[in-house]
């Protein structure tokens, strides 16, 4: 089983939790100023033994939003070369002679539950038989 994918909140160190356990070495801590919790990875935790972490301080939420905004850019990223992975099966699907669009209504059929799925049909066959495309 998979956990929670987490960021050190002074380094960007990455970390898995494991339920609503964080990992060994890891501490939650609360900022100064917002009060939100920042998660902390084992090395900024022994490298700020007996100093406060505080995030009122302009330049640890400076650090805090600039790392935020990376890893989302980075999120991003990946997300693209999904979406260019996706793009580059379904042209190879094609060049085998099966059809994209298709293709994508099956897949957001399977994507369905069996109840939104014979929801769908039913109301479909309605529609159809209303207006004599049967």
């Amino acid at each position: 089983m998979s956990g929670q994918r987490i960021f050190c909140a002074k380094c960007d160190a990455p970390g898995l939790m494991d339920g609503d356990l964080l990992p060994a070495g890891w501490e939650r801590h609360t900022s100064g100023m917002t009060k939100a919790a920042l998660t902390v990875c084992g090395g900024c935790v022994e490298g700020s033994r007996g100093q406060t972490i505080r995030s009122g301080d302009a330049g640890a939420t400076d650090d805090q939003l600039r790392l935020f905004i990376e890893r989302i850019e980075r999120l991003e990223e990946e997300e693209k070369g999904i979406k260019d992975d996706k793009r580059d099966v379904y042209l190879e699907a094609k060049s085998q002679g099966y059809d994209p669009k298709i293709m994508r209504e099956v897949v957001k059929l399977r994507r369905m539950s069996p109840h939104d799925r014979a929801e769908r049909d039913a109301i479909l066959d309605v529609y159809r038989s209303a207006i004599g495309l049967t």
